[in-house]
């Protein structure tokens, strides 16, 4: 048997190792889709901060012109023709049947029922029941993620529909 908050307290550092782990999965979005540079300030040569630039591709979009149609290059963001999925653990849902008592300090104590091993009615004899006494859902819920992402791209995508012709 072990105290129900210390099973509370697996479980929360589980998920927390497992939200960690997908902001990982953020770390590497951006270095996908940014390339690290140093910063060249003429104003302030003493910054050297690194600033993260966009990975482009040039693209070329046929426009009509005076003279016809001529292509128009544009630097594209990949990061505006990519699907984005942000991957973020929003919900996690934990059901289990425990057998609760209390200890001598009057702390709530768990134990997980063994599956084949069933308490018998009336000193051992008749039918069966399950050993377990409680059955506990912990629902723990996670944040929305970055606004901040979701506006980086949509300025990227604004830049990109300003370089489009027509």
């Amino acid at each position: 048997m072990i105290e129900f908050q210390a099973l509370m307290r697996a479980i929360h550092k589980s998920v927390k190792d497992a939200a960690k782990s997908v902001e990982g999965e953020t770390i590497d979005f951006i270095k996908r889709f940014f390339d690290e540079e140093e910063r060249n300030d003429p104003k302030d040569p003493h910054n050297t901060e690194p600033v993260l630039r966009p990975k482009t591709c040039s693209m070329e979009f046929p426009s009509r012109t005076a003279d016809g149609i001529e292509n128009v290059t544009a630097e594209i963001p990949i990061l505006a023709l990519c699907p984005i999925s942000s991957p973020r653990i929003t919900e996690v849902k934990f059901s289990t049947e425990l057998e609760v008592t209390t200890n001598t300090d009057g702390k709530l104590m768990v134990s997980f029922p063994d599956p084949n091993k069933k308490k018998s009615l009336l000193g051992g004899k008749g039918e069966k029941q399950e050993s377990s006494n409680t059955r506990i859902e912990i629902t723990l819920t996670g944040s929305e993620p970055p606004e901040g992402l979701k506006r980086l791209i949509e300025g990227y995508e604004r830049t990109l529909r300003a370089q489009i012709p027509g």
